[in-house]
């Protein structure tokens, strides 16, 4: 046989074995290489190359393996007969299939349909008692994954027994690791297999990419392949596996169990034992990658923390370098962004790779780099990208929006054709109710027709993402296509549009291709090496309740998950370790770097830094001048490019030297919250707001004799005879209880609650019900949260309220009572739960008010204090570095 690489003594045996092979293929060693050497033995020994099938799981290793193959055959085999060979993804060889014999349309779902289908079904079962952008950030996208998972298995929702599943979740409950009930889980779980159906049901035809190897099975009837090879069989799930054993003759199938991470797609180690009984083994030892040191390291600690240490122990017995190195460095300490730096600024001419375990630690450490002018290539969505989602979002739907609120919010985006000076008088003007003033915003806006849409986009959002960069305009162009999708679907409602935007997965774009550096989680990082590895692992072990909704399906179908999915913790750091060539740091805090030491085979340094929060630099005076001269306001746009007029800090300071009152919720002690609740106030919609507001004017009014409990229906009169019950029970703890005064608005001089110089500012509340009893008063506060985690702040408010009563009355404060009643306890999960509580005041929280109140009153004494605590405090918004821009230029020329 001849290749343009030497086959070395493992590789030569593996080649000349003749029977079906599975490789135990260790990190570094040459798999892919390995699997093309077959193939090139197999044309070589005069196989056809039509059969021949290799299969792998991605696009990128599809290429990289053809690209491989094909350079072992240059000079040795024709163009036309490599283009013979069959080199697919599961997937691809699966959709194939089917599109050719016409058993399937050929469309695919895309996965936002099935995040919309989701949401859908929630909506319409009523399934949460959240809002519903938390619904739609949190619970849809990870049970669009738990549907994933469970379909990998071949299970579909007429597979799945609810009664069953429901009785099997007693058993894996455990209080301990979630904040709902078993009767929330147990009604999730119904909601949960109803979403299924619900997505199975809308697909119309159409095939999802679990659909295309369940057919395949099903359908399958074509010739078999002589020989089919498979790449990174680990991570085959158990359709992939029947499939491979379908299709094939003989087998050649390379991997590593200690590098199967993907077991949350489904990929199963069980798989890998299988075929370990069915194949013969042969090994892969000698690195070709990464240093002996690193290799001692992670062959060490590995073994240390598996349950199956003699199985793993004869495969890296023999897990020998090319070479030597340093040892590696673990870093115990709170600056893992400052340390990333230091590695980056210590190995100038290397490749770094970056490798967290989450996305979310990807979004963090990418804002870090971009503050500090780092260029990076990713393989994940980075913080910008995030922004430019919002941005985008706000902006377009203020425009087809009729609501004037949504309209007030898009002026301060930097898509506007509003300066930020007139977003401010605009959110001002709505909030002193000028309708005069809000004529022009109203006026503002597009239908939502493609052609309307397709022109916003083309005249304005694009431009303006073109010069915020790469992420941005990704970024413009997945949420048109989203926007593109969601017009097919059938008639289109402004909140079905919006919904359908946010509920898409971030997109991102691969950026600076020509860095050194590479930001990535570990499982991108499969299949790359780099010079340097900074790992930083994440100490957090969360377990969605969905986790548990899966395993009782699971379960209830006879798979258990718990042995599969065990050690996958450890298999992701030996693949992170793995990825190094020289140099391995790893970068964790106190606590978990003492898991990762091992003496004399890595050094340890502790680091006491903190890091310091950092915001993204953007250029926000720019982007706001190019967003007046796109929307043609040539004169504006120079005039903001020449110079500011430091409006904004005589604005912030305005509202300090004319502010007449405070109020409860007014006590903001976060700079940037206060600014934004309180000064600028920015006006938004809420449901749940009116669902309150229409519970209190009920009690009121059924309190005072205007109204019955017949006048009201639905969510409201049930939460109003909740109400009623409790006053009820009120009566028999409090005797001779009777109402004295509802909504009474209480308004007094500031200075009488706190030593204050000036007689004119007032503090103001508004109290729900008074009622006097045989001993006292008892101050009672209604409040319709599904739950009482906010009990203590609720506390705090009514402790604020008793001592105004008591001022403004003359009554002892000892004589004043205080209660929460809460009407519309019903949880996080709709379970048709709709309770309520009465929660006392034990201890007088009036002295935590006070602390909050003076922060407060000397931002009101020296307002310029107020403006250097909010840039001391930053944020990654547009919005705070655009009023951060105007601030710090004001005070630039303020100095000169």
């Amino acid at each position: 046989m001849s290749t343009s690489l030497q086959p070395s003594k493992e590789q030569a045996e593996i080649l000349n074995s003749d029977r079906n092979t599975i490789v135990i293929s260790n990190p570094g060693t040459g798999k892919t290489t390995t699997l093309s050497m077959k193939v090139m033995s197999l044309l070589e020994s005069g196989v056809k190359p039509e059969e021949i099938l290799c299969i792998t799981f991605t696009e990128k290793a599809k290429k990289e393996m053809f690209d491989a193959i094909f350079k072992m055959a240059k000079g040795k085999l024709s163009d036309s007969d490599l283009m013979k060979l069959n080199i697919h993804t599961f997937h691809s060889f699966a959709y194939n299939y089917l599109v050719d014999a016409g058993l399937v349309t050929g469309d695919i779902v895309g996965n936002n349909v099935m995040r919309y289908s989701i949401l859908g079904s929630f909506e319409s079962n009523k399934a949460f008692n959240y809002s519903k952008d938390y619904i739609i950030s949190d619970i849809v996208p990870k049970t669009e994954n738990a549907i994933r998972y469970i379909k990998s298995f071949g299970i579909t929702p007429d597979k799945i027994d609810v009664e069953k599943a429901q009785s099997l979740l007693d058993g894996l409950y455990d209080e301990e690791k979630t904040s709902y009930s078993i009767d929330e889980m147990k009604a999730f779980l119904k909601y949960f297999v109803d979403a299924y159906k619900n997505y199975e049901d809308s697909k119309q035809g159409a095939i999802d990419y679990s659909d295309m190897l369940l057919i395949f099975i099903e359908k399958f009837r074509g010739k078999k392949f002589q020989h089919v090879l498979v790449d990174e069989m680990q991570d085959m799930n158990e359709l992939e596996a029947k499939i491979a054993q379908m299709v094939g003759e003989n087998l050649f199938l390379v991997g590593d169990a200690k590098q199967a991470i993907f077991g949350f797609q489904g990929g199963s180690v069980k798989n890998f034992h299988m075929f370990m009984k069915m194949c013969e083994p042969k090994l892969l030892s000698l690195n070709r990658r990464s240093s002996q040191e690193i290799l001692d390291y992670s062959k060490s600690y590995f073994l240390g923390k598996t349950k199956y240490k003699e199985l793993f122990e004869r495969e890296l017995e023999f897990f020998k370098s090319q070479g030597n190195g340093q040892i590696p460095k673990v870093i115990s300490t709170s600056a893992h962004l400052s340390k990333i730096l230091d590695v980056i600024e210590n190995n100038p001419e290397k490749t770094i790779g970056i490798i967290s375990r989450t996305n979310r630690q990807i979004i963090e450490i990418s804002q870090y780099l971009d503050t500090n002018n780092i260029k990076y290539s990713s393989t994940s969505s980075q913080a910008t990208a995030e922004q430019a989602k919002g941005e985008i979002l706000s902006f377009v739907k203020g425009l087809v929006s009729d609501r004037i609120e949504d309209k007030i919010a898009a002026t301060f985006t930097i898509f506007s054709p509003y300066s930020l000076k007139e977003a401010f008088e605009f959110s001002s003007a709505f909030k002193k109710r000028e309708n005069g003033k809000l004529d022009k915003v109203r006026s503002w806006g597009i239908s939502m027709k493609r052609e309307d849409l397709d022109g916003v986009f083309a005249k304005v959002v694009f431009p303006l993402c073109v010069s915020k960069g790469a992420e941005w305009f990704s970024t413009a162009i997945a949420v048109k296509q989203q926007i593109d999708q969601y017009l097919a679907l059938g008639v289109p409602t402004m909140d079905g549009l919006f919904d359908f935007i946010a509920i898409g997965e971030e997109s991102y774009v691969e950026r600076s291709n020509e860095s050194k550096i590479t930001l990535t989680t570990v499982h991108k990082a499969k299949g790359r090496a780099f010079d340097v590895v900074v790992y930083i692992p994440s100490s957090a072990k969360r377990t969605s309740f969905i986790d548990i909704i899966v395993e009782a399906v699971l379960a209830s179908n006879g798979i258990d998950i718990k042995e599969e999915l065990e050690e996958e913790s450890l298999r992701i750091d030996f693949v992170a370790f793995t990825r190094a060539k020289e140099k391995l740091v790893i970068i964790a805090d106190d606590k978990n770097s003492k898991n990762y030491h091992i003496e004399r085979l890595s050094e340890i340094e502790v680091d006491d830094r903190q890091d310091e929060l950092v915001a993204t630099r953007l250029n926000s005076r720019l982007s706001e001048a190019f967003s007046l001269f796109v929307a043609g306001r040539f004169q504006d746009s120079e005039k903001l490019l020449k110079g500011e007029d430091g409006w904004l800090e005589e604005f912030i300071l305005n509202y300090f030297k004319n502010i007449d009152h405070f109020s409860y919720s007014s006590i903001k002690t976060d700079p940037y919250e206060f600014l934004i609740e309180n000064i600028i106030k920015i006006p938004a919609y809420y449901i749940a707001t009116d669902f309150g507001s229409a519970v209190h004017s009920a009690l009121a009014d059924i309190s005072m004799g205007r109204a019955k409990l017949e006048d009201f229906d639905g969510d409201v009169r049930r939460a109003v005879e909740n109400g009623l019950n409790a006053i009820e029970q009120l009566k028999k703890d409090y005797q001779g209880l009777k109402i004295v005064g509802v909504e009474k608005w209480r308004n007094l001089p500031l200075r009488s609650l706190v030593d204050y110089d000036d007689p004119t500012l007032m503090f103001t509340g508004f109290i729900d019900a008074v009622f006097q009893h045989d001993k006292g008063y008892l101050i009672v506060d209604y409040k319709t949260d599904k739950n009482s985690n906010r009990a203590s702040d609720h506390k705090r408010q009514l402790s604020v309220y008793r001592k105004m009563h008591s001022i403004l009355e003359g009554i002892p404060e000892d004589r004043i009572s205080t209660c929460i009643v809460f009407v519309a306890l019903r949880g996080g999960i709709n379970t048709g739960k709709f309770d309520w509580s009465i929660e006392t005041e034990k201890r007088n929280a009036f002295p935590t008010f006070l602390k909050h109140l003076q922060v407060v009153l000397e931002w009101k004494k020296d307002p310029k204090r107020f403006i250097q605590d909010l840039l001391e405090k930053p944020r990654d918004d547009p919005l705070y570095q655009a009023i951060k821009e105007k601030l710090q230029s004001g005070a630039q020329r303020s100095s000169l």
